[in-house]
């Protein structure tokens, strides 16, 4: 099982960070519910962008309760 925070990872794509980059977007557009894949789109040509840094970021959203999934959409509590 991999690790989801590592000594020896490049920060800028630990989950904290990304996390905190997806709810600076959501609060740039001005948006409480935005498409996992406007998401995705947004910031595919980022230097940190991956699916699984992406990925990672939700989970850990999710588990601070800070946002929950309603089918492909993330939504903001």
């Amino acid at each position: 099982m991999s690790n989801i925070i590592l000594k020896d990872e490049n920060l800028m794509t630990s989950p904290p960070i990304v996390a905190y980059r997806l709810l600076h977007f959501m609060k740039v557009k001005k948006v409480e519910k935005i498409s996992i894949f406007d998401v995705a789109e947004h910031f595919k040509n980022d230097y940190w962008f991956s699916p699984k840094n992406l990925y990672l970021a939700m989970i850990f959203l999710f588990t601070l309760e800070i946002i929950d999934f309603d089918n492909s959409y993330i939504l903001k509590k």
